[in-house]
């Protein structure tokens, strides 16, 4: 398992998101899908904080984010109620087919650009639609990462933002766990501990992130988002 959380922290530390895409597989091996949620949430929120305060402005960083969040928080809320009224493989199987879908046509099609009068409906869209996603399937980023690179973001821009969107959502999820019953203090500390694997593979991972062209960054990170996608189909028909 601490391997597991190395290799997914060196995509984390080469691309600024990926980590669950990498880890969550990896652990479902050893341990089943909802504990390696559990094990995954400090993690998720702690390894996204420092890349999230990252050469400042942060608070500009913020507001730019301010249509995702708008979006996201109600599709969160939303995508949980999702959760609840339907079965679990169903959800994860309708969220894998979007996050392939969308990913493959973006990968595919010429490169996607949004003009700035379109950031502010796209941000709150794109952030609604991931929120639900991260109700039903604990994948917050994925398609908000696309909004990201629509918007002409790579390198330390893009995972500067999409860290710090990580941040809250996923520090959002994480309170929604540790306020119901199955998640425990207990778990909270295996989670944290966690952190330190993930991080020795962060650290190797960011020595290279700023040698990688933009167009290959940008191939990479939506190759995550469609190995996402497949992860989400794979529980879906295998749970």
């Amino acid at each position: 398992m601490v391997c597991s959380l190395i290799v997914a922290g060196l995509l984390k530390g080469v691309i600024g998101v990926g980590m669950p895409v990498v880890a969550l597989p990896l652990l479902s091996l050893f341990i089943d899908v909802k504990s390696a949620a559990m094990l995954l949430s400090m993690p998720l929120v702690l390894s996204n904080l420092p890349q999230a305060l990252e050469g400042g402005r942060t608070g500009r960083c913020f507001v730019e984010l301010t249509p995702v969040f708008l979006g996201m928080i109600p599709g969160l809320f939303l995508g949980v109620q999702i959760l609840l009224a339907l079965d679990a493989n169903v959800a994860k199987i309708i969220a894998g087919l979007v996050l392939m879908g969308v990913g493959g046509v973006t990968l595919l099609a010429p490169k996607l650009q949004l003009q700035p009068r379109l950031f502010l409906p796209a941000g709150v869209t794109f952030g609604f639609f991931g929120g639900i996603l991260a109700g039903t399937a604990a994948m917050a980023g994925p398609l908000v990462f696309i909004f990201m690179l629509a918007k002409g973001l790579h390198g330390r821009a893009f995972t500067k933002e999409a860290s710090l969107y990580l941040v809250v959502s996923s520090g959002l999820l994480a309170l929604l766990l540790m306020a119901s019953r199955q998640f425990t203090w207990l778990d909270v500390s295996v989670s944290m501990a966690a952190m330190l694997p993930v991080a020795i593979g962060m650290y190797t991972g960011q020595h290279l992130r700023d040698k990688i062209a933009p167009e290959t960054f940008r191939k990479l990170v939506l190759i995550a988002v469609i190995a996402a996608g497949a992860d989400l189909l794979r529980h879906g028909f295998l749970s």
